[in-house]
């Protein structure tokens, strides 16, 4: 008996599929074949290693002492209120005005 890949959309031989039981215990096989599966496994597992590295912290960067204020900047102080309107106003409705 023969079925169809869903991902590399080759016929194989039933038995070139993984099985699993739905929740009637009958044994029904999956729609992506074993060698599909295992190489989407080796992939996601790849990505997660890559993305691991990337979210590694660096203690130098995460140290206390890392990244100092211009000392300038220290002993200025904050006067007034900032506005967040916008410098265009838009005139009408749509905008195309």
């Amino acid at each position: 008996m023969n079925k169809t890949c869903r991902q590399c959309k080759a016929t194989k031989n039933i038995y070139d599929f993984s099985r699993t039981r739905n929740s009637y215990y009958q044994s029904i096989f999956l729609s992506i074949c074993k060698k599909c599966k295992s190489g989407n496994a080796r992939d996601k597992r790849k990505n997660e290693k890559i993305i691991q590295v990337v979210l590694e912290q660096d203690p130098l960067e995460q140290a206390d002492d890392a990244f100092k204020d211009d000392p300038k900047a220290v002993d200025e102080i904050q006067y007034g209120r900032v506005f967040t309107k916008p410098s265009i106003e838009r005139s009408g409705g749509n905008g195309f005005d």
